[in-house]
Protein backbone atom coordinates (compact mmCIF):
# COMPACT_ATOMS: atom_id res chain seq x y z
CA UNK A 1 0.00 0.00 0.00
CA UNK A 2 0.72 3.55 -0.84
CA UNK A 3 1.92 5.90 1.95
CA UNK A 4 -1.10 7.95 1.99
CA UNK A 5 -3.33 4.50 1.91
CA UNK A 6 -1.38 3.86 5.11
CA UNK A 7 -2.06 7.42 6.69
CA UNK A 8 -5.39 6.43 6.44
CA UNK A 9 -5.63 3.27 7.81
CA UNK A 10 -3.42 3.78 10.50
CA UNK A 11 -4.77 7.61 11.43
CA UNK A 12 -1.20 8.98 11.26
CA UNK A 13 -0.15 11.39 8.98
CA UNK A 14 2.43 10.58 6.19
CA UNK A 15 4.93 12.90 7.47
CA UNK A 16 4.94 11.48 10.76
CA UNK A 17 5.24 7.88 8.73
CA UNK A 18 7.98 9.15 6.95
CA UNK A 19 9.92 10.09 10.21
CA UNK A 20 9.34 6.90 12.15
CA UNK A 21 10.94 5.51 9.23
CA UNK A 22 13.77 8.06 8.77
CA UNK A 23 14.28 7.31 12.96
CA UNK A 24 14.37 3.57 12.19
CA UNK A 25 11.57 2.78 14.09
CA UNK A 26 10.04 1.25 10.71
CA UNK A 27 11.69 -0.69 8.41
CA UNK A 28 13.04 0.03 5.68
CA UNK A 29 10.44 0.24 3.67
CA UNK A 30 10.73 -1.48 -0.64
CA UNK A 31 9.95 0.73 -3.14
CA UNK A 32 8.01 0.86 -6.42
CA UNK A 33 9.68 0.92 -9.71
CA UNK A 34 7.71 4.15 -9.98
CA UNK A 35 9.32 5.16 -6.68
CA UNK A 36 6.82 4.94 -4.56
CA UNK A 37 6.96 3.56 -1.03
CA UNK A 38 5.12 0.80 -0.47
CA UNK A 39 4.02 -0.45 3.00
CA UNK A 40 2.91 -3.76 4.47
CA UNK A 41 0.22 -5.03 6.48
CA UNK A 42 2.76 -5.45 8.82
CA UNK A 43 3.43 -1.70 9.16
CA UNK A 44 -0.27 -0.38 10.32
CA UNK A 45 0.50 -2.95 13.46
CA UNK A 46 4.04 -1.58 14.17
CA UNK A 47 2.71 2.04 13.35
CA UNK A 48 -0.49 0.93 16.01
CA UNK A 49 2.61 -0.65 18.43
CA UNK A 50 4.46 2.38 18.17
CA UNK A 51 1.33 4.94 18.89
CA UNK A 52 0.65 2.86 22.01
CA UNK A 53 3.93 3.17 23.52
CA UNK A 54 3.43 6.78 22.87
CA UNK A 55 0.48 6.90 24.82
CA UNK A 56 2.06 5.45 27.28
CA UNK A 57 4.81 7.40 27.69
CA UNK A 58 7.39 6.08 25.78
CA UNK A 59 9.92 8.20 24.04
CA UNK A 60 10.87 7.50 20.29
CA UNK A 61 14.24 6.51 21.73
CA UNK A 62 12.95 3.81 24.14
CA UNK A 63 10.41 2.52 21.46
CA UNK A 64 13.11 1.99 19.07
CA UNK A 65 15.19 0.01 21.63
CA UNK A 66 12.64 -2.48 22.15
CA UNK A 67 11.42 -2.87 18.68
CA UNK A 68 15.12 -2.78 17.12
CA UNK A 69 15.84 -6.27 17.84
CA UNK A 70 12.28 -7.31 16.63
CA UNK A 71 12.01 -9.60 13.39
CA UNK A 72 8.90 -9.12 12.82
CA UNK A 73 5.59 -7.16 14.19
CA UNK A 74 4.96 -9.59 17.80
CA UNK A 75 7.70 -11.90 16.61
CA UNK A 76 10.66 -11.70 18.04
CA UNK A 77 10.23 -8.99 20.50
CA UNK A 78 12.08 -9.41 23.61
CA UNK A 79 9.71 -9.88 26.42
CA UNK A 80 11.83 -9.42 29.31
CA UNK A 81 13.09 -6.20 27.97
CA UNK A 82 9.35 -4.88 27.40
CA UNK A 83 8.34 -5.63 31.08
CA UNK A 84 11.25 -3.69 31.68
CA UNK A 85 10.93 -0.72 30.09
CA UNK A 86 6.91 -0.92 31.31
CA UNK A 87 8.57 -1.01 34.94
CA UNK A 88 10.96 1.85 34.46
CA UNK A 89 8.03 4.04 32.57
CA UNK A 90 5.83 3.27 35.87
CA UNK A 91 8.77 4.83 38.38
CA UNK A 92 8.78 7.50 35.76
CA UNK A 93 5.26 8.09 35.87
CA UNK A 94 4.75 7.65 39.90
CA UNK A 95 7.41 9.79 40.40
CA UNK A 96 5.74 12.23 38.19
CA UNK A 97 2.39 12.35 40.23
CA UNK A 98 4.56 12.43 43.81
CA UNK A 99 6.00 15.81 42.51
CA UNK A 100 2.65 16.87 40.94
CA UNK A 101 0.75 16.12 44.60
CA UNK A 102 3.22 17.81 46.14
CA UNK A 103 2.97 20.81 43.77
CA UNK A 104 -0.79 20.90 44.38
CA UNK A 105 -0.45 20.38 47.78
CA UNK A 106 2.17 23.72 48.08
CA UNK A 107 -0.45 25.65 45.63
CA UNK A 108 -3.21 24.83 47.88
CA UNK A 109 -1.29 26.44 51.23
CA UNK A 110 0.08 29.79 48.82
CA UNK A 111 -3.86 29.79 47.52
CA UNK A 112 -5.28 29.71 51.38
CA UNK A 113 -1.89 32.33 52.49
CA UNK A 114 -3.15 34.94 49.98
CA UNK A 115 -6.35 35.10 50.92
CA UNK A 116 -6.29 34.81 54.58
CA UNK A 117 -4.24 38.28 53.71
CA UNK A 118 -6.40 39.27 51.28
CA UNK A 119 -9.38 39.24 53.81
CA UNK A 120 -6.76 41.13 56.74
CA UNK A 121 -6.56 43.75 53.62
CA UNK A 122 -3.09 43.15 53.02
CA UNK A 123 -1.16 42.09 50.42
CA UNK A 124 1.77 39.06 51.20
CA UNK A 125 5.51 40.84 51.18
CA UNK A 126 8.02 39.72 48.73
CA UNK A 127 9.92 38.39 51.72
CA UNK A 128 6.99 36.10 52.98
CA UNK A 129 6.44 34.93 49.46
CA UNK A 130 9.85 33.60 48.98
CA UNK A 131 9.61 31.85 53.28
CA UNK A 132 6.94 30.46 51.51
CA UNK A 133 8.91 28.80 49.45
CA UNK A 134 10.51 27.09 51.89
CA UNK A 135 7.97 25.68 54.18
Amino acid sequence: MKISELAKISGITASTIRFYEAKGLLPKIQRNINGYRHYSQDSVQRLATIECAKRLGFKLADILNVLADSGGVTEGLDHNKIVEQLDIRLLEAESLIKGLLAQRDEIVLFKQRLQESWQQGKCLAMGEILSADKR
